[in-house]
């Protein structure tokens, strides 16, 4: 879990500060395109089901609750009371052992930037993935490349930042088909690379990296990291600072 003075702080800009709403907007993307259209189990003109473990503060409850019946955890009480005061209930949540909801109940389920935060990843995918109905399907998001490490990581109480390989290997034998694996932060990967080479020779403040930059390149950013949804699945992207998955429940 993050301390929670930066939950305060993602409380406040997580609709504003470019990465945030660009994540959000990819991830919607992702569950607009490959969610399972047909919702035989969830009752005739009921909504299909979205839990969103690792919720944090609510924005992607709150970008999904018109198409969804949306359900939030996360092990933060400050997180959890942030979407108190958007409307939506939390409940505690630690992974892999302690998930309250329930078996084969959903359609979607989104870990986004969650399992480099939990010790037990794959074990936490496993008990995750049986939450989704079948067919349902899983979206992740993680930090990529260790060589990008810096004191944010530790800031935000990281356990590693992945390859390929390893990302990959956390969802086998969850009952998991994959449907899309792919690397993304692709277009801003080079800005990232000069940041962490500026840190190598002028030191690590440590600095949170949550400080909305003027209007204009916050703007600019925004959309470019955005674009990349309609990139991700469709084109091969060569590299980036972050993976995004997208697992389809094809067994118990």
């Amino acid at each position: 879990s993050m301390r929670d003075d930066l939950y305060e702080v993602m409380a406040t800009i997580e609709d504003k500060f470019w990465w945030f709403v660009a994540k959000r907007r990819i991830i919607k993307s992702m569950i607009d395109r490959y969610a399972p259209t047909s919702h035989t189990t969830s009752g005739e003109g009921s909504k299909p089901a979205l839990l969103d473990i690792g919720c944090g503060t609510g924005g992607l409850l709150r970008d999904m609750a018109d198409q969804y019946e949306v359900s939030g955890l996360d092990s933060a009480e400050a997180a959890r009371k942030a979407c108190g005061e958007r409307g939506f209930e939390a409940k505690s949540c630690w992974l892999p052992d302690d998930i309250p909801a329930e078996i084969n109940a959903f359609d979607v389920c989104v870990m986004s930037d969650v399992l480099e935060h939990v010790e037990h990843d794959a074990e936490s995918v496993r008990a995750a993935a049986t939450r989704l109905k079948q067919g349902g399907i899983m979206v992740c998001t993680v930090p990529a490349h260790m060589w990008l490490w810096t004191k944010r990581d530790e800031a935000h109480h990281h356990f590693r930042r992945y390859n390929k390989a390893q990302y990959k290997a956390i969802f086998e034998d969850a009952g998991l088909e994959p449907v899309v694996v792919s690397w993304y932060m692709s277009h801003l990967m080079p800005i990232m690379i000069l940041q962490r080479i500026a840190v190598k020779l002028f030191g690590d403040k440590g600095s949170d990296d949550l400080t909305i930059p003027a209007a204009p390149v916050n703007g600019i950013l925004r959309w470019v990291f955005a674009s990349e949804r309609f990139w991700i699945g469709r084109f091969p992207m060569p590299f980036g600072a972050s993976l995004i998955s997208v697992h389809r429940r094809v067994a118990d």
